[in-house]
């Protein structure tokens, strides 16, 4: 049986990672699944560990000739789709962190790693990455891969930056307000001017407080039209705070690679991938 199943860390580790993903996917017996996913941006970091057989990504569009990736490998912070395209029998863990997460396991500025979707991790980490999937490869199930991996992070967890605080009170101020919240607000709350604001989340996020609100006001956006494409435009535009649907509409267009017209049509056969574990099939 095809199965994408979640599984969650323990311990400390729940503060910095959202979830494990383990995918099992036969795309020799799979008939009903789009074999061409496109990944929508969301505002977190992502570690692949494969150990089936490798994927595919362009950064263009499904029809160009595809890269294909190593067995292990970081997602940096994206601010366009990608498009990923799978055969022979797909095996993988997927390790979502949070938004800030990933830097408390990799002494990197996280805006180096923005835009780049495929960074093989033994570049980081040396031979080390790849024996996390041989070692994933051999568990008898899903719940012993959740101890490796459980093991493998809390061996990296970096001493807590006391820049922290900041990082997770604007993320928090910002999911609350479905990305809407006021820098100066925060500027005042936190003692700091927006220019060491957005000069710390971008070290420590990899983008800035008002690309991760855009990115919750579209990926709010896209949730409801794929729930209901009845959904008028206008009225979504102005509950998610923009002027005028006209901006929302390219701003949609912009990070999704689709119209939110076209979205309500489900005119496509992709299978869409965003929020890490929201998935859409159009």
């Amino acid at each position: 049986m095809n199965t994408a199943k979640i599984y969650l860390p323990k311990g400390s580790l729940s503060a910095y990672i959202d979830h494990y993903m383990m995918v099992d996917i036969d795309w020799n017996a799979e008939t009903l699944l789009s074999d061409v996913w496109r990944l929508i941006p969301f505002g977190q970091i992502s570690i692949l560990f494969l150990y089936g057989d490798p994927h595919h990504y362009s950064l263009r569009n499904a029809e160009e000739e595809m890269r294909v990736t190593p067995r292990s490998f970081v997602v940096g912070q994206l601010r366009n789709p990608i498009w990923l395209k799978f055969q022979g029998h797909t095996r993988l863990t997927k390790v979502q962190f949070k938004p800030a997460g990933i830097q408390r396991i990799m002494a990197y500025q996280m805006d180096e790693l923005t835009d780049l979707p495929c960074i093989a991790l033994e570049d980081i980490w040396g031979k080390q990455a790849n024996e996390v999937p041989e070692s994933l490869h051999e568990a008898e199930d899903d719940l012993a891969r959740v101890k490796i991996l459980d093991k493998f992070f809390i061996g990296k967890l970096l001493p807590k930056s006391p820049q922290e605080a900041y990082v997770e009170h604007t993320l928090s101020q910002l999911y609350q307000s479905t990305g809407n919240y006021r820098l100066a607000d925060l500027e005042q709350q936190l003692g700091i001017t927006g220019r060491q604001l957005e000069r710390i989340f971008r070290a420590k996020v990899g983008l800035s407080p008002k690309e991760i609100g855009r990115f919750i006001r579209l990926n709010t956006a896209f949730s409801r039209l794929n729930k209901d494409p009845d959904l008028s435009l206008s009225k979504l535009a102005y509950e998610l705070g923009y002027f005028d649907p006209a901006h929302f509409s390219k701003d949609f267009t912009s990070l999704t690679g689709l119209s939110p017209s076209r979205l309500k049509k489900k005119s496509t056969a992709e299978f869409y991938v965003t929020h890490g574990k929201c998935f859409a099939n159009l």
